[in-house]
């Protein structure tokens, strides 16, 4: 009668010892194809940004978002405004040659599951490695709404990657699941 409960307790421990072993696995391999991504930047590339009054009111607004974070500033002129790096924006824009906010990284495996044609499908939450001070500004983030939307994601917007059953082979790039608004 001892020998039952001990089995049990056994196979208990075994399986536990499989899905963790999984759950690391499909994690390091979720993280790895989110480090070939590139990292996460708003794509202002090329200083000082140049636009004439009374145009071009969309990349004005996301001027001056990055000047209230304190990233860049104004100059006036007759004809246009020249936006320029502060030197808060010089050392960051420096860093990857323009405004990068951070990687992804996984926070947390959330299911591994096999979907009908054997493939696996693991779904994981995220956080932003290193996100700087200037990305969590209100007006940054109203102005680029995919940084507001990554930032508001963070532990609670789940992202599928899916892999081949033959292998830990990435089939596609991984997916949104959930969206805020």
């Amino acid at each position: 009668m001892r020998l039952a409960p001990l089995s049990l307790s056994l196979l208990i421990l075994t399986a536990s010892f499989f899905c963790h072993a999984d759950n690391t696995r499909y994690r390091n391999a979720v993280q790895k194809a989110l480090d070939g991504e590139p990292a996460l930047c708003l794509g202002e590339t090329r200083w000082p940004v140049i636009v004439a009054h009374g145009r071009d009111g969309w990349v004005t607004a996301r001027m001056a978002a990055l000047a209230d974070a304190g990233l860049i500033h104004p100059r006036r002129f007759p004809a246009e405004i020249r936006w320029q790096l502060t030197d808060y924006g010089r050392r960051e824009f420096r860093q990857h040659h323009d405004f990068c906010y951070g990687r992804m990284r996984v926070k947390t495996i959330q299911s591994i599951s096999i979907k009908e044609n054997g493939d696996v499908a693991v779904v994981f939450t995220y956080d932003i490695a290193r996100l700087p001070l200037w990305a969590r500004n209100c007006a940054v983030r109203v102005a680029n709404n995919d940084v507001d939307n990554l930032i508001m994601g963070i532990d609670k917007v789940r992202w599928r990657a899916d892999f081949s059953a033959r292998s830990l082979q990435l089939i596609n790039e991984p997916e949104q699941l959930d969206l805020l608004y």
